[in-house]
């Protein structure tokens, strides 16, 4: 049996886990405040905020272990994040950021969908159910809004909807980088698909003439590629060591919740209902989904 000090030990490791996946939440979700307050070219925000993140993460890569991942899944693996990223940050500044961050979550039904569609692998009711909250979301969110509001914008939803397709790409990709290379180094893969994001958006952004930066954006940009996503992911891979990843998968899920929140409050942009009902759907989904995973699973988070 375990002794009274190795179960304090565990207890004060699971504690830990827990403020640091809090803590990453709340830093994930601050993301949509910042591209509203950069009002930013959505191509040059995604590609310098992936460059600074690159920069910073690469100081960590030798503090984790394993494999060097292999070229050609991994390069998939770039397209993808780069995808996920330039819809989302275009999805927020052309749109609402609670339909851009509440469409990128349907990345797990995107997910389960490709595993039936494409690996032909069995899902099970509950996953069904879930992709079918998801969807009955994005209907609420997108079509319903179209045929009832003449004013209503769909470019922006609809760069919230393609980010969480590439999401759910992603993850299916991240998940063939880690089994070819026999477990790879998670740092490391952050460190390439930011550099690789930043090497594809901001040579585009400098052909089309936009990488027009003030001294402000720069400081938002420092702040977001830094604080708000590099050191976020720090901390949600040492929160995985410490928790399970059915609870780690719970938590995070404060940043879909915080993240209209906060823009709410410091910019007074508020959700619609056609939002609030949709997204109801779509976080149910993300709920039963993550209540119904194996402890042995791991965790699918987004990259935005």
């Amino acid at each position: 049996m375990p002794t009274l000090a190795a179960a304090h030990s565990r207890d004060s490791q699971r504690a830990a886990g827990v403020m640091m996946l809090f803590a990453c939440a709340a830093l994930w979700s601050l993301n949509g405040l910042v591209v509203k307050l950069a009002k930013a070219d959505p191509l040059a925000f995604a590609g310098l905020r992936s460059a600074i993140a690159a920069g910073f993460v690469l100081l960590f890569v030798g503090f984790f272990t394993g494999s060097r991942p292999r070229f050609w899944p991994m390069l998939a693996s770039v397209v993808l994040h780069t995808l996920m990223v330039g819809f989302f940050i275009a999805a927020i500044t052309l749109g609402k950021a609670a339909s851009g961050v509440i469409l990128q979550y349907t990345g797990p039904a995107w997910v389960a969908l490709i595993a039936w569609g494409l690996q032909k692998q069995s899902i099970g009711r509950r996953t069904i159910l879930a992709v079918g909250l998801t969807m009955m979301g994005v209907i609420v969110m997108l079509v319903v809004p179209m045929m009832h509001e003449a004013a209503f914008d769909p470019i922006g939803p609809f760069c919230g909807l393609l980010a969480g397709l590439a999401f759910g790409g992603l993850v299916v990709m991240l998940e063939k980088v880690d089994r070819d290379s026999g477990g790879a180094n998670p740092i490391l893969i952050i460190f390439i698909n930011n550099a690789g994001t930043a090497l594809i958006l901001v040579p585009l952004a400098l052909a089309y003439d936009r990488l027009h930066v003030s001294a402000y954006q720069w400081q938002l940009l420092i702040f977001c590629g830094i604080v708000q996503h590099a050191l976020a992911y720090l901390l949600f891979q040492l929160g995985l060591r410490r928790v399970p990843p059915v609870s780690a998968s719970l938590l995070i899920l404060l940043e879909p919740l915080l993240s209209p929140t906060w823009v709410a409050i410091f910019v007074a942009e508020y959700p619609s209902k056609w939002d609030l009902i949709g997204g109801a759907a779509i976080f149910s989904a993300l709920i039963l989904e993550a209540t119904g995973r194996k402890r042995a699973e791991s965790v699918n988070i987004a990259v935005d």
